[in-house]
């Protein structure tokens, strides 16, 4: 399975791994699968630390790409392709990353894994992520 880590998912991997279903364990654990994250994800965790929201124990290149390795995660680049796909989604979703996420799993045929109940308004595999 090709999964597309939402940035909550892959924060709680390395931080909170209580709160992820045991599914998602499953999945992310399974050396079968292909793990990708999204710069996208990035992105969003920089604007994060950057406005203080979240914090981190190290610099933030350094904690991306140390947990990438980790994780045998992929990189998974915003293509022109997927910011035409996401500004022509419906607006049911309003955060940007949320929607490109989407939108690049929808173009890569990807598996999304998420606990936002508000991707499954969308035509996109979603795999449940949070622990009940």
């Amino acid at each position: 399975m090709r999964l597309l880590l939402d940035t909550q998912c892959w924060l709680w991997w390395f931080s909170q791994p209580e709160k992820l279903s045991n599914e998602a364990i499953e999945q992310i654990a399974d050396e079968t699968n292909e793990l990708w994250f999204s710069v996208a994800s990035v992105w969003e965790i920089g604007i994060k630390v950057a406005i203080g929201k979240l914090p981190l124990p190290e610099q933030i290149d350094d904690y991306i790409f140390a947990r990438m390795t980790q994780l045998g995660a992929r990189t998974l680049e915003i293509t022109a392709f997927h910011a035409l796909r996401a500004a022509a989604l419906p607006l049911h979703h309003r955060d940007p990353f949320d929607r490109m996420l989407i939108a690049q799993a929808q173009n890569e045929e990807m598996t999304l894994m998420s606990a936002d109940s508000m991707f499954n308004q969308y035509e996109v595999a979603v795999l449940w992520a949070a622990s009940s």
